[in-house]
């Protein structure tokens, strides 16, 4: 067996194991998986010498994929390189061992820092063998519910059901309208406190980001990070437009909070669904401004008529969104990091490091199986 980098010819047999494990159990590959492969690994604007996907064959049959990303950062003020990891998959037909090999060849290349932010469970044990780490903190999941009612409604009518949206819609809307005045704090997007802290600070002001604001955002907000992204303008165009493209989970939104100064305050990239799911992405704030942009990332979601929002707990927002009735779930994916820095590790689990499952494969998982979970 032989593992060596991917190239473009792998396409159509890495999108037949995909279509094997997340969509139909069949080795022939949708058009579009085929494609969705070509445009993350080969069209992908970031490069860096050593870190690259990789296959495992055996006499010319493909038998393994470790699917990776890469995202130039900034640590401790120099140039270094993040992989972000699609974790492997394998034909039914070779041996298990084939996974860990992937992985294992993989972690032993130049980057600097490896983070998986869509790990399943099963990968819990290799990952920590191989020297990694599980954030048990940021792989837990904050949601905010708006329409409980109609995030259930929706999820019954998605498939086969959908004949009864008409019927189940209005009954939906009746309920969550009782239940959003008898619980105010739990389903609303404004906290009491809200108007105290727009008093104290001033009212902060959206606007719809563009690759040039996100490059000015990040660097404000992340400039004393010991690790922070090194975006350029090129690929923050391309990653929006690939993200927009994943309609199945909403319309995608980004947005640059600034305050009253023009100061940016904060940023978030999210997928509004309206009575279903809303998935966010990326939530970043300047220390004094976290409250402000939480209140406007819910507000705009509820004003468009969110059913609720669900996005990655990180230290910095447990506060947050406790004070908002916010309810916390295990999620269906762990947050894994590995560096051969040991204290890079622990500052990641701090939150200390400036990642979001932009720089990951989350995003992207979604397009690839129809069941994704969060």
């Amino acid at each position: 067996m032989n593992i060596r980098p991917f190239e473009s010819h792998d396409a159509e047999a890495v999108a037949s194991l995909w279509q094997y494990w997340f969509r139909n159990q069949t080795r022939v590959p949708d058009a579009d998986l085929v494609d969705l492969v070509r445009r993350i690994y080969v069209d992908h604007p970031n490069r860096a010498d050593g870190v690259t996907p990789l296959v495992a064959e055996d006499g010319g049959t493909l038998l393994g994929f470790l699917g990776v990303t890469v995202t130039p950062v900034v640590l401790d003020e120099r140039p270094a390189t993040l992989a972000g990891v699609f974790p492997s998959v394998v034909d039914p037909r070779a041996p298990t061992a084939v996974a860990s090999l992937l992985l294992r060849t993989f972690l032993r290349g130049p980057q600097a820092f490896t983070f998986s932010d869509g790990g399943h469970v099963k990968f819990e044990r290799m990952w920590e063998m191989l020297g990694g780490r599980i954030a048990q903190l940021q792989s837990l999941r904050w949601m905010k519910p708006f329409r409980p009612a109609r995030v259930a409604a929706h999820a019954v009518t998605e498939g086969r059901w959908r004949h009864l949206r008409p019927v189940l819609g209005p009954l939906a809307a009746g309920a969550d309208w009782v239940a959003r005045r008898a619980a105010p704090l739990r389903l609303r997007s404004t906290p009491p406190s809200a108007p105290r802290e727009r008093q104290r600070h001033g009212p902060l002001a959206g606007e719809p980001a563009t690759p040039a604001s996100l490059l000015e955002a990040t660097e404000r907000l992340h400039g004393g990070m010991r690790l922070r992204p090194a975006y350029a303008e090129a690929y923050l165009h391309w990653l929006l437009g690939e993200m927009a493209r994943t309609r199945s989970l909403g319309t995608l939104t980004a947005t640059v909070l600034r305050d009253p100064a023009g100061a940016v305050a904060g940023w978030y990239v999210y997928y509004l669904k309206p009575g279903g799911v809303s998935r966010v992405f990326a939530l970043e704030a300047a220390p004094r401004f976290v409250d402000g942009v939480v209140d406007h990332l819910f507000a705009h979601a509820d004003a468009g008529g969110a059913g609720a929002l669900i996005g990655r707990l990180e230290p910095r927002l447990r506060s947050p969104m406790e004070a908002r009735g916010c309810l916390l779930h295990l999620g269906g994916s762990l947050l894994m990091v590995h560096a051969r820095d040991a204290s890079l590790m622990d500052d990641a689990l701090l939150g200390r490091v400036a990642i979001s499952r932009l720089d990951g494969e989350n995003w992207y998982w979604w397009a690839i199986d129809r069941r994704a979970r969060d």
